[in-house]
């Protein structure tokens, strides 16, 4: 684990007969973040009327549209309890552990990779390099053989770079529009949620994240 293995990097991780971390990797935040992110009042400030139709009581629970109610709210708790549950097993398995023991450690709390190796949510400190010299060691390949390292992602050749610059022109027409339309506080709640969970958040999916900062 390089400078990042927290909540779903460690996730990752788990599976894995020895984990080696940096002495600073930030590791561990084993815990589940779920939500949504109410733009009703976006709709509206842009002219958009939602009219909907559904069949069944929660059947419109993570709608955009609305804020979760009283019993909508303690079904997502419920969700989010098992699938931590979930996470805080796996790892008590994972770590030859119990899971008592590890939700005393979780809880989104990050560690240290030096924290984490003295808690043992990891097996070694070191880098890259040491992380191969033990994976050598278990698949039996000599320590003096070289082995190839495959980097994802790959590597974008000039060409590809040149096409990625020459499409922006659509992006910079869509920042004038919106620097026309929108206040800077507007602005800044959109910044967060185009780089915050919302990039790979699936409607009515629970995500393991980082501690994540809301734009108020």
């Amino acid at each position: 684990m390089s400078d990042l293995a927290a909540s779903g990097g460690y996730y990752i991780a788990l599976p894995a007969h020895i984990i080696v971390a940096e002495p600073s990797t930030l590791t561990g935040s084993i815990g589940i973040f779920g939500g949504k992110f109410v733009t009703g009042g976006l709709y509206e400030k842009l002219g958009a009327n939602i009219e909907s139709t559904s069949i069944g009581k929660n059947a419109e629970m993570n709608s955009p549209a609305r804020r979760y109610n009283a019993n909508e709210l303690e079904k997502v708790q419920e969700q989010l309890q098992a699938f931590y549950d979930q996470f805080v097993e796996k790892v008590a398995t994972a770590r030859h552990s119990t899971p008592e023991k590890i939700d005393q450690l979780a809880q989104g709390r990050v560690w240290t990779g030096r924290q984490a190796h003295e808690n043992g949510l990891v097996d070694a400190l070191g880098g890259l390099m040491n992380a191969v010299e033990l994976a050598k060691k278990r698949a039996k390949i000599p320590a003096d053989s070289e082995v190839e390292l495959t980097v994802y992602p790959p590597a974008r050749s000039f060409f590809e770079l040149l096409a990625e610059q020459l499409s922006g022109s659509q992006e910079a027409a869509m920042a004038r529009w919106t620097s026309a339309n929108f206040s800077r506080n507007e602005i800044e709640a959109l910044r967060a949620l185009r780089g915050g969970p919302s990039g790979v958040f699936r409607r009515g999916e629970a995500l393991a994240l980082m501690p994540f900062t809301f734009v108020r």
